[in-house]
Parts: C-alpha cells; structure tokens; sequence
C-alpha cells in the first residue's frame, strides 16, 4: 500500500512540475507571437504604489506599483489587464501601448513585455527544462552477472578472491 501512495504521488508531482513547465513555454511563446503578429493600441494606465520600500534595491526599484490598464480594440470594445512594476518612490515607467491578438484581444499584454529581449527564451528553456526533466524515463541500471565456480565451499576470502579474479 505505501508504494501505491508513493506512486500517486510521484505522478502527481510530476504532473503538476510538468503543468508548471508548459505554461512557460506558453508564456514565452505567446509574448513573442504577441510582438510579431499581434496588433497594437494606445494604452491608458493607471497606477499606485504598493508596500514599504524595499531599501535593498537601487533608488529607481524601491517600490512595488500596480499598474491598471485600458485600451480599446479594434471592434471598439474596452479591455483592461494588470501587471506589476518595480519603481522609484514617486514614478514608475509606464507603457504606451499594448499588444493583443485581434482574433482573441482577450490575450494582450504591454509593450515592454512582449518586446523581445532575454526573458521569452529563458521562460521557454525553463519550461522545457521542467518538461524533460519530469518525464524523464529511469534507465535501468546494466549490472554485470556474477560467475559462481563450483568450487566455493565456505564463505570465507575465497569468495572475495574469486570476485576480483573475475573483474
């Protein structure tokens, strides 16, 4: 019985780190279909800043900042998404645009997030990394048979003699 929990559990994990895997890939591949296919909006932003300061960081990365945004897409609808910023303690760089697919405009993102850059191939590297990882298949261990001789009659050296005659 400890082994069937064992292996449900296993699996589940390995599900779950697998799930975790294709939504980076999704990620990075979205923002990069997002970029060159997707079609562009002026953006109107909205911002507060969240938290104490974070005295660790530079001067211009101290504070947390919501960013609550809205456009209009091209069948004259208003969208709106979240995100959020690192910034000094009285702005935040702001985006001036957003990408959206104008087939689902319900998937967009920011300027600087669909850009590309470093992140999109690190999130689908990560994600492939999780992938193989997790589905890995165990290769069985090669174990090399032991020839027993008919002449061992105690088990005393000459067991451990015949073994490292034989390698």
């Amino acid at each position: 019985m400890a082994k069937t929990k064992t292996k449900t559990k296993n699996k589940f994990w390995r599900i779950c780190i697998s799930a975790v895997g294709a939504a980076l890939i999704l990620m990075g591949v979205i923002n990069l279909l997002l970029f060159i296919f997707g079609t562009t909006a002026a953006v109107n932003v909205t911002t507060r800043r969240y938290g104490g300061a974070d005295d660790g960081k530079p001067s211009n990365q101290r504070y947390e900042w919501y960013l609550d945004y809205t456009f209009t897409d091209d069948e004259g609808i208003v969208r709106q998404g979240h995100t959020t910023r690192r910034g000094s303690d009285t702005a935040v760089t702001i985006d001036k645009q957003v990408y959206y697919f104008a087939f689902a405009p319900f998937i967009h993102t920011l300027e600087s997030d669909a850009t590309p850059g470093f992140s999109q191939p690190l999130y689908i590297a990560l994600g492939v990394l999780l992938i193989v990882v997790m589905n890995r298949k165990k290769k069985p261990v090669k174990r090399k048979p032991i020839k027993s001789p008919a002449e061992l009659t105690d088990y005393d050296d000459s067991v451990e003699e015949q073994f490292h005659n034989d390698n």
